[in-house]
C-alpha cells in the first residue's frame, strides 16, 4: 500500500507542482485586484464550483487511464485487498489536492493576515478547509463515476451542495462536511472491485452506495421536472408568471399590482360600509410600501458572507470592515493600507462590541435587535431603536408622511418622524401585529388618510412552495393606533397543488432527510431553529398531494418489481428492493437501476475460492 501511495505521488508530482504555482500566482493576483475574503456568497459559490470541477476532472483523468481492462487488472493484481488499493490512491490524491489547492489558499490567507491590514478572521482559515473538502468530494464523485461507467452516476456530484451548501457557521458545517466525505468515500471505495459493474452484495455496502445516490436522484428529478413543467407552461402560454394578464385572485396578481391596485383588490372584497368611500379615495392618495430589507441575518463565524460587511468613510479615506472575531469594524486607509483603529458600537475607538453581526446599508447599521445610524460628523453610531429578543428587525425606517414605519418579524412599528439630528429618542406611536407569518409576507402597502391609515398586508410570498393560508388583509388604523379589520381574502393558488408540493410527494422520506440541516443556525428570520425542522416536515398537505405521493410510491414499486423480474436475484433481495423503492419513491427507482442493472445482476456469483476475472 505504501509503494502504491508513493508511486501515485511520483506519477502526478510534476503536474501538482505546476498547479500549485499557478494557483498561488492567481491567488496573489486576485488579492491585488480585490479582497476575495470580502466577496458575498454568490461569487464564492462560483469559485467552489470551479474547485469541485477541478477535483472531478482530476479523477476523470486519473481513473480514465486505469479503467482499461488490462491496466485495471494490473492495478488490482497485487497482494492487497481492492479497498486498500483504492485507499492508497485516495490518500495520494488527497495529498496532491492539499498541495495544489489547500497550500496556495492557506498561504494567501496567511500572507494577507500577516503582511496587510485587511481583516482576516479565524473563519477565513476554516474556509480553506471547506474548499479542500469540496475539491476532495469532487474527486471522490469523479472516481465513482469513472469506476461505475454510467452517466447517471454523475448525480453524486450534487451531494456536497445538498449537505454543505448552507450559510451557517463554519463549526456547524463540520459535521455535514464529514458525513458528505464519508458517504462519497464509501461509495468510491465500494467501486474498487475486479468486476466494476457488479452490484454491491452486502447490505452495508448497498446502504453506503444508495444514500448519496438517492439524494442526487431526488434533486435531479426535482430540478429537471420543475424546469420541464414550467417551460411547457411557457410554451403553452399558461405560466402564471409569464402571462401578460396574471390569474385573477392569486398572488401573482397582487404582487404585480402597485399600491393603489392592491387596495382596490382588497377593498372590493370588503363588507365594511366604509370600503366604497375609501375605494374612491385610493386613486388620489400617495401610497407607499414597506418590505423586508432582509430575510436572513449573518451568523457569527459564517463560512462566507451573506452581504457586504464594509462601509467607506469618504472624508477620511478609510474603509471599515467588520471582524467576526472582535465584533467591531476595523479601519484601514484606502490609499496606504495603514491601520486606522476600531469602530465599536459606541463609536470610533470604542471597544464596545456589537451584539451580533450587522447588516450595512447606506448610513444604517442593523443587527437583529438594534438599529443604528452612522453620524459621520461625530464619528459614532446613534442607537435609534431596539426591539426585545426574540423579535427581529426586518427593515430600516421608511418615511411616509410625518411618520416612520419599521417592520419586524412580528409587528409593524409606527414612530413619529424625528428630526435629522436624532437628538431625542424616537417616539413609538403604535404597533400593529402582523396578521400572518412573516415568512410569507411580501409587502405592506400604506395609505395615509385624514382620520387614520389603511394598511394592506400581502402574505402570499411562499405560495409557490405550498405555503397554506396565503391571504391579503386590509386594516384601518385610527390615530390612536386601534386596528380594525376591513377586508380579509384568501389568495387563490396560481400553480397546481402537485407542482407547489413537488419537493414532498416526490419522496417524503428524502424530503425529511434534506430538512435536517435546518436544525443548524443560519440566521433565517421568522424560523425558530427549534421548530424549523418540525415546520418543514409537518407542513399540512392537501389530499390531492397525498394521493400523488401514494401514487408515485406505488408506481415506483411496481416498476422496481418489473425491473427485477428479469434479473436473477434472490427473492429476499427482490422483496427488499421493492419495499425500499416503495418507501423512497421515484428517486429510489433511479438508485435501483444504477446499483442493480439487469445485465450485471444476471451473472451468477462465482463459487467460493474461484478468482473472479475483471
Amino acid at each position: 500500500m505504501k509503494e502504491l501511495f508513493l508511486s501515485e505521488l511520483r506519477r502526478f508530482r510534476a503536474a501538482a507542482l505546476v498547479a500549485t504555482a499557478i494557483h498561488l500566482v492567481l491567488q496573489l493576483c486576485a488579492g491585488r485586484l480585490a479582497d476575495p475574503l470580502l466577496l458575498s456568497w454568490q461569487p464564492h459559490a462560483v469559485f467552489l464550483l470551479f474547485y469541485v470541477l477541478c477535483g472531478f476532472g482530476f479523477a476523470v483523468y486519473q481513473f480514465g487511464t486505469y479503467r482499461q481492462p488490462s491496466r485495471w487488472i494490473w492495478l488490482l493484481h497485487r497482494p492487497l485487498a481492492p479497498q486498500r488499493v483504492g485507499a492508497a490512491l485516495a490518500l495520494a490524491s488527497s495529498c496532491l489536492i492539499l498541495l495544489a489547492i489547500g497550500l496556495p489558499l492557506l498561504l494567501a490567507v496567511g500572507l494577507t493576515d500577516v503582511l496587510s491590514t485587511r481583516t482576516v478572521d479565524a473563519r477565513h482559515y476554516l474556509m480553506v478547509l471547506f474548499v479542500v473538502l469540496f475539491c476532495l468530494n469532487g474527486w471522490l464523485a469523479g472516481a465513482y463515476v469513472m469506476l461505475n461507467g454510467r452517466l447517471s452516476a454523475t448525480v453524486v456530484v450534487l451531494l456536497p451542495v445538498l449537505l454543505m451548501g448552507r450559510l451557517a457557521a463554519g463549526a456547524d458545517l463540520l459535521l455535514p462536511g464529514a458525513i458528505c466525505t464519508a458517504l462519497l468515500a464509501g461509495l468510491a471505495l465500494g467501486a474498487f472491485k475486479p468486476e466494476r459493474t457488479a452490484p454491491p452484495q452486502r447490505l452495508p455496502a448497498l446502504l453506503a452506495a444508495g444514500l448519496p445516490l438517492q439524494l442526487g436522484f431526488y434533486f435531479t428529478l426535482l430540478w429537471t421536472g420543475s424546469l420541464a413543467f414550467q417551460y411547457g407552461e411557457m410554451l403553452l402560454g399558461v405560466h402564471p408568471l409569464n402571462r401578460p394578464v396574471p390569474p385573477a385572485g392569486g398572488h401573482t396578481e397582487l404582487a404585480r399590482a402597485d399600491g393603489r391596485a392592491a387596495f382596490e383588490l382588497g377593498l372590493a372584497a370588503s363588507t365594511d360600509p366604509r370600503a366604497a368611500h375609501w375605494a374612491r379615495q385610493v386613486p388620489l392618495l400617495d401610497i407607499e410600501s414597506v418590505s423586508p430589507m432582509t430575510r436572513q441575518f449573518p451568523v457569527r463565524h459564517q463560512i462566507t458572507n451573506l452581504d457586504s460587511l464594509q462601509w467607506i468613510d469618504e472624508e477620511r479615506h478609510t474603509a471599515w470592515t467588520f471582524s467576526h472575531d472582535s465584533m467591531r469594524f476595523e479601519g484601514a486607509d484606502l490609499h496606504t493600507g495603514a491601520a486606522r483603529g476600531s469602530f465599536g458600537a459606541g463609536g470610533e475607538g470604542s471597544p464596545l462590541p456589537f451584539d451580533a453581526v450587522p447588516f450595512v446599508f447606506e448610513n444604517w447599521i442593523m443587527t437583529p435587535h438594534r438599529l443604528y445610524r452612522r453620524d459621520p460628523v461625530a464619528r459614532r453610531f446613534t442607537d435609534v431603536l431596539s426591539v426585545p429578543a426574540p423579535e427581529t428587525l426586518l427593515s430600516a425606517p421608511k418615511e411616509i408622511g410625518p411618520r416612520w414605519y419599521v417592520l419586524t418579524d412580528r409587528r409593524l412599528l409606527v414612530f413619529a418622524r424625528p428630526d435629522d439630528s436624532l437628538a431625542q429618542p424616537v417616539r413609538l406611536l403604535y404597533s400593529i401585529a402582523l396578521p400572518g407569518r412573516v415568512t410569507g409576507l411580501e409587502r405592506v402597502d400604506v395609505a395615509p388618510l385624514l382620520d387614520g391609515t389603511l394598511l394592506s398586508f400581502n402574505h402570499g410570498r411562499k405560495m409557490a412552495e405550498g405555503e397554506p393560508d396565503a391571504r391579503q388583509t386590509v386594516l384601518f388604523v385610527d390615530e390612536a393606533g386601534h386596528a380594525q379589520p376591513v377586508a380579509d381574502r384568501a389568495l387563490t393558488h396560481d400553480f397546481a397543488a402537485p407542482f407547489e408540493h413537488k419537493a414532498w410527494w416526490l419522496s417524503p422520506v428524502t424530503h425529511a432527510v434534506l430538512a435536517l440541516p435546518a436544525l443548524f443556525e443560519n440566521g433565517d428570520v421568522g424560523v425558530p431553529q427549534r421548530s424549523a425542522f418540525a415546520d418543514i416536515v409537518g407542513q399540512r398537505r392537501p389530499p390531492e398531494v397525498v394521493a400523488w405521493a401514494i401514487g408515485a410510491a406505488l408506481l415506483s414499486s411496481f416498476a422496481a418489481w418489473t425491473w427485477l423480474r428479469r434479473a436473477r436475484v434472490s427473492p429476499a433481495r427482490r422483496y427488499g428492493w421493492t419495499l425500499a423503492v416503495l418507501l423512497l419513491g421515484l428517486p429510489g427507482l433511479g438508485v435501483l437501476a444504477l446499483l442493480q442493472p439487469r445485465g450485471a445482476a444476471a451473472r451468477a456469483p462465482a463459487p467460493a475460492g474461484v478468482p473472479v476475472a475483471a
